[in-house]
């Protein structure tokens, strides 16, 4: 299967008080879109408002229990996002609950349009894919001090790589999106054994799967990372058909100093 196009559409500004007011882009057959978004943390209260009409009852409690507003914020605002995705899209209509896998993944209704989301800081990702399987994340380029603990558990290819680069703690990081992606893709999340699949950690890398997980076949499998960004790395990856990934970011006003 060839390699798929990578495409950017141009970055555009949204306000706080119309936050999912998104014309979303044509997304045709066999094709991937990421909507990246970063959010303002002095306009929280009007983003969470615009969330309000897009979240069901449940997701605003779960939103109410996090200690923190940023956590509240990013957790309705995905949620939010992807089924304003799906009303476009013509496969939801009107608030109703996301069916879920075993492991948790928001399932949208049909077979032909799929979803996944990721948030970190202040940004929030949605990957929507038709006719192929979709998996996104989005990670602080910050590693945990005890990243190479961390890193034991991946595939030994993976733990060598990142043992011998020259920025160890950001080519952690690089892996640990990638391996999301794909294990989100997959469906199973953390659940998906950490050794039982591979990817090149190094920077620039393209289609950087190089073992598929089980089951699966490489040559089905496209991945890219998302645009770089200061303080974030992070990773998309389809599996099946995919023709075309694109991308695009979205960045909320922050108030009038």
């Amino acid at each position: 299967m060839a390699a798929p196009d990578l495409l950017t559409i141009p970055a555009a500004v949204l306000s706080a008080e119309a936050a999912l007011d998104i014309a979303l882009p044509a997304l045709p057959s066999h094709s991937a879109l990421c909507i990246g978004v970063t959010l303002a943390p002095d306009r929280f209260a009007a983003i969470t408002a615009c969330c309000l009409p897009y979240t069901s009852a449940s997701e605003q409690d779960r939103a109410a229990r996090f200690l923190h507003a940023a956590d509240a914020v990013r957790h309705l605002y995905g949620r939010a996002l992807l089924r304003r995705a799906a009303i476009a899209c013509g496969v939801m209509s009107g608030v109703q609950e996301f069916d879920v896998n075993p492991w948790g993944k928001p399932m949208l209704p049909g077979a032909a349009l799929q979803g996944n989301i990721s948030h970190s800081g202040t940004q929030v990702w949605l990957v929507l894919g038709r006719d192929c399987d979709v998996g996104i994340d989005i990670e602080s380029v910050q590693a945990p001090a005890d990243f190479i603990d961390i890193a034991s558990a991946f595939h030994p290819q993976e733990l060598r790589s990142i043992r011998e680069a020259p920025d160890s703690p950001h080519a952690m990081m690089r892996c640990w999106s990638r391996k999301e992606a794909v294990a989100k893709a997959m469906g199973r999340g953390l659940s998906l054994a950490l050794d039982s699949y591979a990817v090149d950690i190094r920077v620039g890398a393209m289609d950087w799967l190089t073992h598929a997980p089980a089951g699966t076949r490489l040559a089905d499998w496209r991945c890219a990372d998302l645009p770089r960004a200061a303080d974030y790395v992070g990773a998309v990856a389809a599996y099946g058909d995919c023709r075309r990934i694109s991308t695009w970011q979205l960045k909320i006003e922050t108030s009038p100093a």
